[in-house]
């Protein structure tokens, strides 16, 4: 099976599986009626709403580190960590499933009153005339120069409508000015560096004191700071204040939120966030706990049955564009990367010898109601009614709570004006495959291994690699394609794109045609 490599809890994309349903009493209120959710399932889906998530990326990389053997002395104290692989997840004593099945949504294409635009820059002391900005700064409103000269505050035109304020950048150069170091030379040349002991600047707001300017300036922007909880710092140096509006307890997951910073004398140094609160939709039908075990297998363990990812694409050269060796043995290839490693590390007085991961099986012991962040394929920010599971291990793994009719992965294909000029084809060879341009084949299929790994079965990867070193007229693949189960839909022939159904299916291969044959992958789905 596909692993799930983690030092915390790893968060992985998006899979859905059978429906099922729990009961749910939540009174409909005046919330918006359930919505279908499309999210692009070649955008990289959704990823979960919790404290796990927002380092699953950084825990990765670790994991890289932790595995790169090239590492030396105190370097690998400081670094690598213990790690293991999950490979199943099974339900322990858990209480019964949260019953949230409200959720929230930010619209894309949204917009920011002028009037409110104008408080806000008005209680931060800026100049309230409106300014222009460059498009790439996607600002929907900008107030105050960009160059720094006098106070700025800007709000962007994504669909939470984030904001931030920066004073006037003299201030900032006065201070380095006051703790900047002078150099002397005597008469021999010598040079002394004289740095100014730092001392504590006056005037720094207490706790109390930052926390009174902040909902002060909330007021003064047309906002109502009641409800909003408050998280407050403050030393000899500064004080920073953190408010915000909890969409759901006993998670971290925010709607309204406003920071503050403050140094000598009071002054405001920074501020940002965002006042939009999202709109709420539901009730939505939520599913049971076996449904929600598949779905846990199916984001953390893959979908790959027995497939351990050792499958190896022949490199392409990169002048001739053909394949000119077959793809190589694993072993010997890891045997070769072993060789290189001990080469690069000749000189180091120290070799860590990487050591193997602990096999776990997971027991969820504790759950509790969570919300999943999801980009719909318009742009909609939607924050979905989830579960959060608590494993015997101490780590979180969340699914989306919602049944599969209301959460859909849509594959999303780019269409360009004038799709970049596809390489000739030449006449068929021989023993019915085509004699073309194999390096895009091979290249291709690269890609869709690299983009879509988690997502790929042994008989489907059986096939990529039987693809990878030959060119297929259109019946050809479609009868090659069907020998592995699957089946085969043009997404574009001789350089115009075709139009195509939203549903999604891991037993298609979306293929380029040229001249009648299939020349490239376009992806699995």
């Amino acid at each position: 099976m596909n692993p799930v490599l983690r030092s915390s809890a790893v968060v992985f994309a998006l899979g859905l599986s059978a429906t099922a349903c729990i009961a749910d009493d939540t009174d409909s209120g005046g919330l918006t009626p359930p919505e279908v959710i499309r999210v692009g399932a070649m955008n990289g889906g959704a990823s979960a709403a919790t404290e796990e998530s927002a380092v699953a990326d950084s825990a990765e990389s670790a994991m890289l580190v932790a595995d790169e053997s090239a590492i030396d002395g105190d370097m690998a104290s400081d670094y690598m960590m213990p790690w293991t692989i999950v490979t199943d997840f099974v339900v322990g004593d858990l209480p019964a499933l949260p019953a949230n099945s409200t959720g929230y949504v930010y619209r894309s294409g949204s917009t920011v009153l002028e009037e409110v635009a104008v408080r806000l820059a008005t209680a931060f002391g800026v100049d309230p005339t409106p300014q222009s900005r460059p498009a790439e700064y996607q600002a929907a409103w900008a107030f105050g120069p960009e160059d720094g000269s006098a106070p700025s505050l800007t709000i962007d035109a994504y669909s939470q409508h984030y904001w931030w304020y920066s004073p006037d950048w003299a201030e900032r150069e006065g201070m380095d000015e006051l703790y900047a170091c002078s150099e002397s030379i005597d008469s021999e040349g010598n040079v002394t560096v004289d740095c100014p002991e730092p001392e504590p600047p006056s005037g720094v707001p207490t706790a109390e004191e930052a926390e009174a300017a902040a909902r002060e300036l909330i007021a003064a922007a047309g906002f109502d700071a009641e409800g909003l909880t408050f998280d407050v710092s403050a030393d000899d140096w500064y004080a920073s204040v953190y408010a915000s509006r909890t969409l759901l307890d006993g998670v971290d997951t925010t709607g309204e939120n406003w920071s503050f910073g403050f140094g000598a004398e009071g002054a405001l140094q920074w501020a940002g966030g965002s006042f939009v609160s999202p709109e709420q939709v539901g009730p939505y039908p939520l599913i049971d706990v076996d449904t929600a075990l598949e779905r846990l297998r199916s984001n953390y363990l893959g979908s790959g049955g027995s497939y351990g990812g050792d499958f190896v694409i022949a490199e392409v050269a990169e002048e001739s564009g053909s394949i000119d060796e077959p793809a190589q043995d694993p072993d010997e290839l890891d045997a070769a990367a072993e060789d290189m490693a001990a080469e690069d590390l000749a000189d180091d007085e120290m070799w860590i010898e990487p050591s193997d991961p602990e096999e776990i099986t997971v027991t969820l012991v504790d759950v509790v109601a969570d919300l999943w962040w999801a980009t719909d394929v318009d742009e909609n920010t939607w924050l979905v009614p989830a579960y959060r599971f608590i494993g015997d291990d101490g780590g979180w793994y969340t699914v989306p709570a919602v049944t599969d009719e209301y959460l859909i992965e849509t594959p999303v294909y780019i269409q360009d004006d004038e799709p970049a000029p596809l390489p000739a084809v030449s006449e068929p060879a021989s023993g019915g495959g085509y004699s073309g341009d194999i390096g895009r084949m091979s290249e291709s299929v690269a890609v869709v291994i690299d983009s879509q790994f988690e997502e790929l079965d042994e008989m489907t990867v059986q096939f990529l690699e039987e693809v990878v070193d030959a060119l297929y007229t259109e019946d050809e693949f479609s009868a090659l394609a069907a020998e592995f189960g699957l089946t085969m839909r043009v997404v574009q022939r001789d350089g115009e794109f075709l139009m195509v159904t939203e549903d999604y299916s891991l037993s298609r291969v979306n293929v380029i045609v040229d001249a009648g044959v299939v020349i490239a992958l376009d992806s699995i789905g």
